[in-house]
């Protein structure tokens, strides 16, 4: 699937040729794939970056494209730390002075743009950063991302379930609402089962420390 042949099967499926409505299809696209990614956790959304993380500095920026930050990891003198996860104000609590220098244990968004960790590194070490990258919106120009190569059915309902809204045909709001939720689960299930441990039973999170594992230790 690309652009071209979305907006096509959208249009076949409204059955609607009005030049308001083909007008408005970049838009119910782009709003389309903005409601998907945030509802999959796909591991193909997922990008790596590799930054320094200067010594005296507690302060990194967030890649430009980067739409969510899963982990943070530094490695210093050849052993590697995934740091682990906190908000800004309980770094600012942790490590008050941020003058103050030691080996780096957490991380936070200070804001949209700019990631804190704590405590200050003493020197410049590598790190790595994970996230979710913020697609190219799908038009004429750019006719193929991640979502048309591999969740087509699931931006296809999403882009059904924009145009329904759009069209304000609220008899329809609901089929494709389903649809478009038994898609979405359908790539979330994809992304359990590239995460899970298949020499595992897979239990609840809340039932061990190792998610993907059942029970014990």
């Amino acid at each position: 699937m690309d652009y071209t042949s979305l907006v096509s099967a959208v249009q076949a499926a409204t059955e609607n040729d009005s030049t308001e409505f083909i007008g408005s299809l970049p838009d119910i696209v782009g709003r389309g794939q903005g409601r998907l990614i945030s509802d999959i956790d796909d591991l193909g959304l997922t990008t790596y970056t590799s930054i320094a993380v200067s010594a005296a500095n507690a302060h990194v920026s967030v890649p430009s494209n980067g739409e969510l930050i899963k982990s943070f990891t530094v490695e210093n003198g050849g052993t590697k730390t995934n740091l682990l996860p906190r908000e800004y104000l309980y770094l600012t609590d942790y490590w008050p002075v941020s003058a103050s220098t030691g080996d780096p244990k957490y991380y936070g968004l200070k804001t949209n743009t700019q990631i804190q960790i704590a405590p200050t590194p003493v020197s410049t070490i590598d790190g790595e950063i994970s996230y979710v990258a913020r697609l190219t919106t799908l038009t004429s120009a750019t006719p193929t991302n991640y979502l048309t190569e591999h969740c087509p059915e699931a931006i296809f309902n999403a882009c059904m379930l924009e145009s329904a809204y759009y069209m304000k045909d609220y008899s329809t709001i609901q089929f494709w609402q389903g649809e478009y939720n038994l898609a979405v689960g359908r790539v979330r299930n994809r992304s359990r089962r590239s995460r899970q441990d298949d020499m595992q039973t897979n239990w609840s999170p809340a039932g061990t420390p190792n998610t993907i594992v059942k029970g014990g230790d």
